[in-house]
């Protein structure tokens, strides 16, 4: 600490330059800040006028009972958004049973069709032998 009070005194010049660099820096941020405070607080009275104009009879009567109507009304949209991801989830969870299930239907309808494309080309063999005039010996 010594040695900083040493430095100061002895280049007090340098010293000045380098405090007015810092308080520029620091007035520019919080220029910003205060800019984007002021941004936010105008939106927040346009966006309160306007339903203040839209809907006078609606307004609470003070700023505590429009935050808890605020938290009541949030927590309600909460619990219907969790309420509709768990149906969202049970429908999923049908929808991949569904798709077993009619993977089997189709296989095993896979299976029953080749069957029986075997069994026609049987047939169309004895028919195009008994066409054909040789004895055929039936079905198999």
């Amino acid at each position: 600490m010594q040695e900083i009070v040493g430095i100061v005194s002895d280049y007090p010049l340098a010293s000045i330059g380098v405090a007015f660099v810092v308080v520029v820096i620091c007035f520019f941020f919080f220029m910003k800040l205060i800019k984007i405070a002021l941004v936010l607080l105008l939106v927040a009275a346009v966006v309160g006028g306007y339903f203040y104009l839209q809907y006078p009879d609606d307004r609470p009567a003070n700023l505590s009972e429009a935050v808890e109507k605020a938290r009541t009304e949030t927590g309600r949209a909460l619990e219907k958004g969790k309420d509709a991801i768990e149906k969202g989830r049970e429908l999923i969870d049908k929808g991949k049973d569904v798709y077993e299930k009619g993977k089997e239907i189709v296989d095993k309808g896979k299976g029953v069709l080749e069957k029986r494309i075997d069994q026609g080309k049987d047939a169309t063999d004895e028919i195009g032998k008994i066409i054909a005039g040789e004895k055929g010996s039936g079905r198999k």
